[in-house]
Parts: C-alpha cells; sequence; structure tokens
C-alpha cells in the first residue's frame, strides 16, 4: 500500500490551498460542493502534486451545522482528518485489518456509482493519535463526489 492523499476539514479551505500550492509545490485540480439530506453542505478542493508520486491533497471546510463544520468546531479550528492509503484489493485488505482488531465505520465499503472506485474509513485509531485511516482502492476518475458524501456522512457519529 502507499499513500493515496491527506484530507484536512479546517475553517477556510482557500487559505489552505493557498498555502499548500505555495509553500509545498501543489496545484489545484477540482472544487465542487457536496449537499447533505439536511441542506448543509462542504465545500471541497483537490490538490494535485506537482512533483510526481506525491500524495493528493483534499481539503473541506462545511456550512454552519454540518457535519464538517461541527467537527471542525469540535476541534478548535479542524485539521487533519483522514490519511488515505491506495490498496489494490479493498476486501482482503479491510478482512486483514479487521482480524487485527480495527473497526470502521460502516459495515460496508462505499462503491462509486461511476467509476471502480470503492472506499470505508476506519474509527479514529487511538494508538495513531485518533487519526482515521481511509483504504481506497482507485477506479479510473478522481475523486467521486457520491463516496465523498456517504464517506463524509459516516462520520458523523464520531
Amino acid at each position: 500500500m502507499k499513500l493515496d492523499h491527506i484530507a484536512y476539514r479546517v475553517t477556510d479551505r482557500n487559505k489552505t490551498a493557498e498555502f499548500l500550492t505555495t509553500i509545498l509545490d501543489y496545484s489545484k485540480a477540482t472544487e465542487f460542493q457536496i449537499e447533505f439530506d439536511d441542506k448543509s453542505t462542504a465545500q471541497c478542493v483537490v490538490l494535485e502534486p506537482v512533483i510526481v508520486g506525491q500524495p493528493e491533497v483534499f481539503i473541506s471546510n462545511g456550512s454552519p451545522g454540518s457535519i464538517v463544520d461541527k467537527w471542525v468546531k469540535e476541534r478548535n479550528g479542524g485539521g487533519v482528518h483522514h490519511i488515505a492509503y491506495s490498496t489494490g484489493n479493498i476486501e482482503e485488505t479491510v478482512d486483514r485489518w479487521k482480524r487485527h482488531g480495527v473497526e470502521f465505520l460502516t459495515d460496508h465499503i462505499i462503491k462509486c456509482p461511476d467509476d471502480d472506485m470503492r472506499q470505508i474509513f476506519t474509527k479514529p485509531i487511538d494508538y495513531l493519535g485518533g487519526v482515521i485511516i481511509e483504504l481506497i482502492e482507485r477506479g479510473d476518475k478522481g475523486f467521486c463526489q457520491n463516496n465523498v458524501k456517504d464517506l463524509m456522512e459516516s462520520t458523523e457519529i464520531i
């Protein structure tokens, strides 16, 4: 497995993106908005590395009362939400991790309806400082907005 991306939840995604594009040689790849069932939103930006082989960066901030906004406020301004590792066979990886006691936020792997991308979040892992790890098996496209929504909603319970 290799590091796929790092995801930040912050109060100001534009300021975070500007810092990373200026200081760490990233470029803005795409931006999109997620709308949750309660009509709250998350604004998202994806940064690609200028240096090939480096992980992508995913940054989000949320409208007042959204899943993302609540998470950021609970952590006094946000920070790293999760670290994602790519795998060639997500089912085998999930099974192996479960055998080692890792718990997941959903009982199923989240599948993108228009791509082969599949993802799942662990529950926060205490001995890693409470970080969430995402396992991702990439398809042919970039980030799948439907998966992002489902993954964000899976974190509402934590």
